[in-house]
């Protein structure tokens, strides 16, 4: 009688997962914007760098032993996707809303903070938000000290804690907490933690082979999710429409208000744009003042990747920026230094993406936005623009790198 050879679950779910990824690359390659070798190499980087994240966000997390991990999105230089903030540090974590959780920690001299809790995110398919707390609303002692309770019942002293319900038969809870870093000389970063209130003492640490199929198919889903992300935005940047919102798409602003529905925080929304440069021209971007608890503007890939902050001026926060004396914000983006004080330096990419946050906002601003020759620069700025020499620039640019990287630890 034949022998029958039957794959494994781990097999069967790493088969599916090799054919999305060699899919989305013919894809990619395939793809019309990808006849351009700039375009199509840094595409294929962020399909490589979507495999890190994906193990990182669904292999590696134990969620009877949580820990704030911050390597999954981004890491200075290399790592990026979904467009990220520079001024953010990010640390996620998953959990099981069947237990209790403490997070805690101190947050002397730390900006502000916020920590989203997701029932579902992009491994799972869809995204589906559990809670969101703003850091400026829990209560903090005179030392800095925080505590954050997350379980399926309140704690025992309940009057005096911030607790999160947990929804306990979601059982993969991502949790996902940004340090804003406005001042990046002296915000300070937080000391924080996470500890599991009611593990069992025997709560095993290694995967049987259907929870290892299990979170293979869930990376499978994160890298999908990411493709379909990625693939809207180039669409948006090549389709058929001349417009989007009644406006001229290509470097000019437009208001996006559905960023929630991917993960973006409630308390935010975002203006984008698609920008196309000659090494010859300029786009001036200028901004009335705006009023929020936090803004910045930043640069990117069409690929939705941050462009490089460590070691270039890719993105200006409302604490970095230089403000006119009518209270606007104008900035150059130019592949060259204009020698102007909110330069944004797109790392030598010349077709990509910007964009504006704004955080507990009054009203969403947004720019006006106007190519003009580099020589000209100066014709369309105010005359009191400070002078930005090169001697400067690279002062402001090693401490720049320096704050960026301390962040790190690196």
């Amino acid at each position: 009688m034949a022998e029958t050879n039957t794959l494994s679950p781990t097999q069967v779910a790493w088969d599916a997962y090799a054919e999305v990824l060699r899919n989305q690359r013919e894809a990619l390659i395939s793809h019309n914007i990808s006849s351009d070798p700039m375009i199509r190499e840094q595409g294929l980087y962020a399909l490589h760098s979507q495999e890190a994240t994906a193990f990182n966000m669904y292999m590696y997390p134990r969620q009877q032993y949580p820990l704030f991990f911050q390597q999954a999105m981004p890491f200075p230089v290399g790592l990026s996707w979904g467009m990220p903030c520079p001024d953010f540090l990010s640390h996620q974590t998953f959990i099981n809303g069947a237990n209790t959780y403490r997070v805690y920690g101190n947050m002397t001299a730390n900006f502000w903070s916020t920590l989203q809790l997701f029932k579902s995110f992009w491994g799972e398919g869809q995204v589906e938000m559990l809670a969101n707390v703003d850091f400026d609303k829990i209560p903090v002692k005179d030392n800095g000290d925080f505590e954050i309770y997350l379980g399926p019942n309140p704690p025992p002293d309940a009057k005096d804690q911030y607790w999160v319900k947990l929804d306990p038969d979601a059982n993969n809870i991502m949790l996902a907490l940004r340090e804003t870093f406005y001042d990046w000389e002296n915000d300070q970063q937080m000391d924080l933690h996470i500890e599991n209130l009611d593990r069992s003492s025997d709560a095993p640490l290694y995967f049987s082979e259907t929870e290892l199929a299990e979170r293979i198919g869930k990376a499978r889903k994160f890298v999908e999710y990411n493709f379909q992300f990625m693939m809207a935005s180039v669409n948006k940047l090549i389709g058929q429409a001349e417009s989007i919102h009644g406006l001229p798409y290509l470097n000019m602003f437009f208001h996006n208000d559905q960023a929630a529905r991917d993960g973006g925080n409630p308390l935010a929304t975002f203006v984008g744009m698609t920008y196309d440069l000659a090494p010859d021209e300029a786009i001036i971007i200028d901004m009335a003042p705006a009023e929020a608890r936090y803004w910045s503007i930043q640069l990117g890939s069409v690929w939705a990747q941050t462009s490089d902050f460590s070691y270039h001026q890719s993105s200006i926060n409302g604490a970095q920026a230089h403000m006119d004396e009518d209270g606007h914000f104008r900035a150059v983006l130019s592949l060259t230094d204009p020698e102007v004080p909110n330069w944004l330096d797109p790392a030598s990419i010349p077709t990509g993406v910007a964009m504006l946050r704004f955080y507990k906002y009054k009203e969403v601003v947004i720019p006006a936005t106007k190519k003009v020759p580099l020589a000209e620069v100066r014709q369309h700025l105010p005359e009191s623009t400070p002078t930005v020499t090169p001697g400067q620039r690279a002062t402001q640019l090693r401490r720049r790198r320096d704050a960026s990287l301390k962040r790190y630890g690196l």
